[in-house]
């Protein structure tokens, strides 16, 4: 015959009471808090995949903030490209060419010549634009305006002439010109080194920033891996520098001795159109040109202008396929992020309905649990007494 003592009843009473406390008390928990598991004892795998979730999301917010950040550089970009095209290149540069090139019109040419001259002054002006306080034409470096008209005046012919500069060092000189044996400063004075840790020349400076020479690549989620010398390889970054010095056609002059670039043809046409005498143009006659040049390189100028406007046309659609790219990879992470969150939730946060269900099942438990006390352990002298 087996016999329960009153302490052994006592004993496993308590131990079931201490159960159905502690199961109303994470029950009651799990729906205040909203989690299934608040330490990564309590469920070690479900733990080990939020962590990896929880990193993923932070990564995939950074990329998404690159990526905007970026998209909207190229979006300014290509807004101040479609200005330049569709007015300063047109109203400043194309329409006064080509009324200074029209004979009854030489009487005007001199003002021709301001006007073009302010369209460049205008287009240096919009290269030099910014988005959120980083220079957008200026390749990888962000922080200093790239362009400027430097002018300089003949003292003995008292002829003036204009330079366009980038990074403080002149595009559309002649390629023989002295000014480009000299050594290069930019403008803070500072001096860049070769290999051999001696300061360029202007004609390594001017060779160092024409073309796809610099690089500022981003972290927008395609990967983003650097090489075994820890150089960031370009197929998995997206290279967020534009060269302004390549967007307008590049720095150097072409076998006629003409500059490259749009923004340095306009300043050439307007010195041929400036050097023009109109008060030697008699009735019927040609007038005197300048050193500059006449008619001739004037109409030379106004089809490399037209071949400057297609390029830039080219420039111009470029930008917008890069910022429409960015614009579906911002899409994609958009997605990655929702996706991410969703798995996240469905292993930290609990279901209410289960949840509820859990609370009044406890609830129900530890109310019968407290009802065998009460029916069930041997009452004491005292409770008799009362």
């Amino acid at each position: 015959m087996l016999r329960v003592t009153t302490n052994s009843t006592i004993y496993s009473y308590r131990k079931n009471l201490l159960k159905s406390t502690n199961q109303l008390y994470s029950a009651m928990n799990s729906m205040m808090s909203g989690r299934n598991f608040d330490t990564y004892a309590a469920d070690p795998a479900a733990a080990t995949r939020a962590f990896q979730i929880h990193s993923s999301l932070n990564a995939t917010n950074t990329q998404y903030a690159n990526n905007k950040t970026v998209y909207n550089k190229f979006s300014t970009a290509w807004d101040i490209a479609d200005d330049m095209i569709d007015k300063l290149t047109q109203d400043l540069g194309e329409t006064p060419l080509i009324r200074g090139l029209n004979k009854p019109s030489w009487s005007t040419l001199n003002t021709q010549g301001d006007v073009i001259l302010s369209g460049a002054e205008a287009m240096v002006q919009s290269l030099n634009a910014q988005y959120d306080g980083a220079y957008i034409f200026n390749g990888a470096d962000t922080q200093n305006p790239p362009f400027a008209i430097e002018t300089v005046t003949d003292p003995t012919s008292g002829e003036t002439k204009h330079y366009l500069t980038y990074r403080n060092v002149r595009v559309d000189d002649a390629s023989d010109s002295p000014y480009y044996d000299e050594i290069y400063e930019d403008a803070n004075g500072n001096h860049i080194l070769d290999k051999d840790g001696n300061p360029i020349k202007n004609r390594d400076a001017l060779a160092l920033f024409n073309g796809d020479s610099e690089h500022l690549y981003v972290d927008i989620g395609i990967g983003f891996e650097v090489d075994k010398d820890g150089n960031v390889i370009s197929s998995t970054a997206f290279d967020s520098a534009i060269s302004g010095l390549e967007f307008i056609g590049g720095g150097g002059v072409d076998e006629d001795g003409d500059p490259k670039n749009i923004v340095s043809i306009m300043l050439r046409a307007a010195e041929v159109f400036k050097g023009y005498d109109q008060d030697s143009a008699a009735a019927g006659a040609d007038g005197n040109w300048g050193p500059a040049g006449d008619f001739e390189d004037a109409q030379r100028l106004l089809d490399k202008f037209r071949a400057g406007q297609d390029a830039l046309s080219k420039q111009h659609v470029q930008l917008d396929t890069q910022a429409k790219y960015l614009e579906t990879n911002q899409s994609q992470l958009e997605s990655s992020f929702y996706s991410l969150n969703t798995e996240l939730d469905g292993i930290e946060k609990i279901d209410q309905v289960e949840a509820i269900l859990a609370l009044v099942s406890a609830q129900t438990s530890y109310n019968a649990a407290i009802q065998v006390g009460a029916n069930v352990v041997p009452q004491s002298l005292m409770d008799y007494l009362k």
